[in-house]
């Protein structure tokens, strides 16, 4: 999802809410032990979203979609570290070295290792273990050449097939539902968008999680049409032809919050934009109600507001937008529901849709 973001980068003075990003990523941390991984991910994300140099929380995404078996997406968020020189270089790179190895790409282990140990420049504690791994390698690439088809059939081997992923996204908790449906996105649409289907209409399962689902589906260039189970209601929609998450009145709400805060609070601005997204990311496709701009501009508002006060307590801004308190106060009420949806996963029974 586009939105017009503030770059941070264009104002030398913006200063974030004392705190708020580490806290943040310290929640991260705390999700990740208790393996609440869809938690931690979310933690992990705004912490980078307002500080994309936050070592500890770049490093947090790494680990966590390691744990979720998504290594692809490990090793670019690796590869992006070692590339702008965030976190310790040579435990981000063992780390990256150890992914090359399990996603067999053991040419590049090679070639890196080489360079790496010319430099005689490894730590003596790591230096063992980056000799075993490149020897390791040389051994698998065979002289340097490509892995065999005995080494490509284990490693396919390990790989969970589409049955034990549909059913762990049928049944699993939802830290397990998150990584099959990351899985299963790498198979052919056809052997998956049943699976996705049903779980769509089911009433039973987290409706954030069928916001992926419908974002993947969308990657795949599915032209399906789907029934969605929401919040007590069902939608049909076909998503070739549809306004994803809502985004055109999302960026008017934007554009609004724009001519507000861009100049004088760029900070703000750049929250109150991650709220509204994960907002309508969440609730989709089920409509933002009331639809009117200035009322979720407002909403938006206050919330980023109470969000960087620390407790302090605000005149309400309905005057200055021209909307009804009321009217306000029940879409800041909402924002904080759907929130908590995205920060709980794994508190399923307060949040069963039957109950919406």
């Amino acid at each position: 999802m586009s939105s017009k973001s503030h770059d941070p980068s264009e104002n030398d003075n913006v200063i974030l809410f004392p705190g708020l990003v580490q806290k943040l990523s310290e929640k991260g941390m705390t999700a990740l032990k208790e393996q609440k991984y869809y938690d931690a991910l979310t933690y992990f994300n705004q912490s980078t979203e307002l500080d994309p140099e936050h070592a500890q929380a770049r490093y947090g995404l790494v680990i966590t979609n390691i744990e979720l078996n998504r290594l692809d997406e490990a090793k670019k968020y690796c590869e992006s570290m070692l590339k702008e020189g965030i976190g310790d270089y040579y435990e981000v790179l063992q780390v990256y070295v150890s992914l090359l190895v399990q996603l067999g790409a053991y040419d590049e282990v090679v070639d890196l290792l080489e360079v790496v140990i010319q430099e005689d420049k490894l730590p003596s504690e790591m230096a063992e273990t980056f000799y075993q791994l490149l020897d390791f390698s040389r051994q698998m690439t065979d002289e340097y050449g490509a892995p065999s088809d005995d080494t490509l059939m284990e490693e396919q081997a390990l790989m969970p097939p589409p049955a034990e992923l549909i059913n762990d996204l049928e049944k699993g908790n939802p830290d397990q539902q998150w990584g099959a449906i990351q899985q299963l996105s790498h198979h052919k649409l056809a052997d998956v968008e049943d699976a996705y289907r049903d779980f769509l209409k089911s009433k039973d399962q987290h409706p954030v999680l069928k916001s992926y689902i419908l974002q993947l589906l969308k990657e795949m260039d599915s032209t399906g049409t789907f029934v969605v189970h929401k919040f007590g209601e069902s939608f049909t929609i076909e998503l070739h032809k549809e306004d994803l998450f809502h985004e055109t009145f999302g960026m008017q709400v934007i554009d609004r919050l724009e001519k507000e805060l861009a100049d004088d609070n760029p900070t703000l601005f750049d929250i109150v934009q991650q709220v509204w997204w994960h907002y309508l990311f969440a609730l989709y496709p089920k409509k933002p109600e009331p639809a009117d701009i200035d009322i979720w501009a407002c909403a938006l508002h206050e919330t980023g507001r109470h969000l960087l006060s620390d407790g302090e307590e605000f005149i309400s801004l309905s005057a200055h937008y021209g909307t009804d308190e009321s009217d306000v106060m029940m879409c800041t009420e909402h924002i904080k529901e759907i929130e908590q949806l995205l920060f709980s996963m794994n508190e399923m029974s307060a949040y069963r849709e039957g109950e919406q």
